[in-house]
């Protein structure tokens, strides 16, 4: 797997096919792009969870969740010269300023920059960007330090890695593609929960020194 470097990036960029142009905007600052990677800014939009009103999540019901999303979840918007804390041990969902457009001979990484880390701040996204996404990215943003920690929209907080996808892959075809800012979370049914629900005609209680499979 080779990573692109800062020239490569420019390269895509810049590219005139628009099948193999990799788009980033806005970028404010050529600085973004540097040694081998994109510094990516925080966007506007955050998503918090109403923890007064919920006392679990459960993916099983994926129903339950859709129709009733803002029972655990509200957006929170941050003006431009704006802020959002993030308390110790609090979690939200923030988003890229930027949007992206990956060509299908591309894929991404994404991960949080290092001075930010020092903070405390743990960007625990989904790390890849899949070949022929399209949108701004999710970040799942969580203050483990001991003090809270000031975000403001624009702050350069996380980095994004590009590596080549040979040969090209499919179109992005997942839940999130053409996202403009955070997405509350999209779970699929049956999904892995299905694996703990009841079977019909099989007694789920009985238990089996053989063969698990029986």
């Amino acid at each position: 797997m080779s990573t692109i470097t800062a020239e490569g990036i420019r390269e895509r960029i810049c590219d005139t096919d628009p099948d193999k142009r990799l788009v980033i905007t806005p970028l404010l600052d050529p600085k973004q792009i540097d040694g081998a990677s994109v510094d990516l800014r925080l966007g506007f939009g955050f998503i918090v969870f109403n923890l007064p009103l919920i006392d679990c999540i459960d993916p099983s019901k994926k129903d339950e969740i859709e129709n009733n999303i803002h029972k655990y979840q509200r957006r929170v918007r941050v003006n431009r010269k704006g802020r959002f804390i993030l308390h110790p041990k609090q979690f939200v969902l923030g988003s890229t300023l930027e949007y992206l457009v990956l060509p299908l001979n591309l894929h991404g990484e994404v991960g949080g920059r290092s001075t930010w880390g020092r903070t405390g701040l743990v960007i625990a996204t989904a790390t890849t960007v899949a070949p022929g996404y399209h949108g701004c990215i999710t970040l799942e943003l969580a203050n483990e330090g001991m003090l809270p920690l000031i975000l403001r929209p624009g702050d350069k907080i996380a980095q994004l890695v590009l590596h080549e996808a040979s040969p090209p892959a499919s179109p992005y075809s997942g839940s999130y593609k053409y996202q403009t800012g955070p997405m509350f979370p999209k779970f699929k049914v049956p999904g892995d929960s299905n694996f703990w629900q009841e079977v019909p005609g099989r007694d789920n209680n009985a238990s089996s020194d053989g063969d698990p499979t029986t």
